[in-house]
């Protein structure tokens, strides 16, 4: 039988230990960590869609804290609101979610290393690096850096939002250059309060600019953490003797809109485990599969991350004339921008813009 050597024990770790363990290969697991979920840097909002792509390996259900319904977007000084009648996402312990993949993985037969921090005493010829953006899997064997980051701050915060099923997004490049701040509500009395800057900006003016928006004088000091925003340009190759693949945040795949990377990673990894000793045909069908929607993301963010303030504003106002809160509260999806690129987009906008259909 042959192995897999997994270095990582989050969610895209674990997915590609399960995964890898269902096609036949023996997996062992190493974790810096003395724990899964240890320590949790990220949010725990996820789309539905995405959390049901992902039904093979979580039953998330048991990890929901709070049905979001949709959001308001202020772009500078103008508001953008997308609300269904539904939940269209869920905030999960992100902790509990991270534990329970790994110990799915450690049912199903991989054995799990914590405590164990490898950066070069690789256990297999089969290796799969799931070690984050700052990934030394990555480094050790020479992957092609990723190009942008965020550095981001958050905290969760005593807050009675006024609809707690509802997030908050603020887009202002003057205050949150490269990225935005959220207020995701946990429940009726508490929420994620988040900012992030595509580095090097710092988080803290961020964070400080947050507080003062939202009234807030005293709090309990923010944790950082980093999100990739961009791919790798490589992701798998033959080095040496070896066969090495990386998954999750080390490969950047990520939504670089918001920064989320449990879904399109988790989707990732699973491929990844299933083609250990072929990192071509890895690269090939992950690329295939999921590449189109993750650089249109990228697209988005790089249109919302050049424009000034005004131009935001603007542009806000020339969405609403297109009724495009209407369509997105009905059509919209949270992971797959080309899914709302069909036929009802067309007529939509047949409709706004030439009073047709």
């Amino acid at each position: 039988m042959a192995k897999v050597h997994v270095i990582g024990a989050g969610p895209a770790g674990s997915i590609a230990a399960v995964s890898a363990i269902r096609s036949g290969f023996e997996v062992t697991v190493s974790e810096e960590h003395q724990g899964a979920g240890m320590p949790r840097n990220c949010s725990g909002l996820f789309s539905k869609d995405g959390l049901e792509s992902l039904s093979k390996f979580l039953d998330y259900r048991k990890h929901v804290l709070n049905p979001i319904m949709g959001a308001r977007i202020s772009f500078d000084n103008e508001l953008f609101s997308v609300k269904r009648k539904g939940p269209v996402a869920f905030v999960c312990d992100r902790s509990g979610i991270d534990r329970a993949l790994a110990r799915l993985a450690e049912s199903e037969g991989a054995k799990m290393n914590f405590g164990e921090r490898i950066t070069s005493s690789f256990q297999s010829g089969n290796i799969i690096g799931a070690d984050g953006p700052l990934s030394l899997t990555a480094r050790h064997f020479g992957f092609p850096q990723i190009k942008k980051h965020a550095g981001t701050l958050q905290a969760q915060i005593p807050y009675v939002a006024e609809d707690p099923h509802m997030i908050e997004m603020h887009i202002s490049n003057s205050r949150f250059p490269g990225f935005f701040a959220w207020v995701i509500p946990q429940n009726e009395t508490c929420a994620e309060f988040g900012v992030g800057v595509e580095l090097p900006h710092r988080p803290i003016l961020a964070w400080n600019h947050l507080m003062k928006l939202k009234g807030i004088e005293k709090t309990q000091k923010p944790r950082g953490f980093v999100i990739p925003l961009s791919p790798r340009k490589c992701t798998a190759k033959r080095h040496g003797a070896k066969n090495v693949l990386l998954a999750g945040d080390a490969a950047g795949q990520v939504k670089s809109t918001t920064g989320g990377g449990v879904i399109f990673g988790g989707m990732c990894a699973a491929i990844a485990g299933r083609h250990a000793e072929n990192p071509g045909r890895y690269e090939f069908e992950w690329r295939l599969r999921h590449g189109a929607d993750l650089a249109l993301h990228r697209m988005i963010h790089s249109f919302i991350s050049s424009r000034s303030d005004a131009q935001l504003s603007a542009f806000c106002r020339r969405i609403k004339k297109l009724n495009l809160d209407s369509y997105l509260s009905h059509h919209g999806h949270m992971d797959r921008p080309t899914k709302m690129m069909g036929p009802h987009f067309v007529a939509h906008m047949l409709r706004n813009i030439w009073g047709v259909v």
